[in-house]
């Protein structure tokens, strides 16, 4: 089987009710034989950006727009995949689970094993540390044999390891592609849509289908005003009109 590289990071505040409207979990997939080929990416960007290589690069801190296309652009080009779960967290009411960031990266996690049983893969999976984040408790949940929200096949899991974004510079590449994302939803404007039109083309799709794949919505009922007008952006047309 083919190994891949999955690289998973956020943006936003998981609370419900609280903080950001949005919480985004967005994973970059990449085949491992080519991994440290596109890593070398991460450094021409700072090169770009006039940064030490050693530094850690963060979108947040990036300023002006040139310099975020010039990423955008890096990424567009490069031999990736993209998967966005976008949760809604003005619209959720119940979690079913003490573990309200482990139950949401179930979305995530069904979706890389789906791409994994398309590409007759296995993933090794690298996770940005986060304070309240436990290999052992987030590798019990995924093992569990009642999931009955999610198809979550672990067979396509080959290993979870949690590192800090600064160790890893995929981790920062998918720091970019995911605050991007968030900041597109926070301002919903051209300018910052733009950035994801120019990553379309990397993101998960089946059937010309973003929703529900790449760019996942949870709750699915949620009206998520920015999300749909981000799609008919890049895509010039809605998801949700019929075929």
């Amino acid at each position: 089987m083919e190994e891949y590289n999955v690289y998973i990071d956020e943006a936003g505040d998981e609370g419900i009710n609280k903080g950001s409207k949005y919480f985004i979990l967005t994973a970059l997939i990449v085949n491992k034989n080519k991994d440290l080929e596109i890593a070398k990416n991460v450094d021409t960007m700072k090169q770009n950006l006039e940064m030490d290589i050693e530094k850690q690069l963060h979108w947040k801190l990036l300023k002006g727009t040139p310099n975020k296309n010039m990423i955008m652009d890096i990424i567009g080009n490069l031999d990736v995949l993209i998967i966005n779960v976008i949760v809604d967290t003005k619209s959720i009411k119940i979690i079913p689970s003490n573990n309200i960031y482990n139950y949401f990266s179930g979305y995530l996690y069904e979706r890389i094993c789906w791409y994994m049983k398309d590409k007759n893969g296995v993933a090794n999976i690298h996770i940005s540390a986060r304070g309240n984040l436990s290999k052992k408790s987030l590798s019990e949940y995924l093992n569990r044999k009642n999931h009955k929200k999610f198809n979550i096949d672990v067979q396509y899991i080959k290993s979870i390891k949690i590192i800090p974004n600064e160790r890893k510079r995929l981790l920062q590449l998918a720091d970019c592609c995911c605050s991007a994302l968030f900041q597109a939803l926070k301002y919903h404007n051209d300018i910052h849509f733009n950035y994801i039109k120019k990553i379309k083309e990397k993101i998960y799709c089946k059937q010309e289908h973003y929703l529900g794949y790449g760019l996942k919505l949870v709750p699915s009922n949620s009206k998520a005003p920015e999300l749909h007008a981000l799609i008919i952006y890049i895509t010039k047309k809605s998801e949700l009109s019929p075929a």
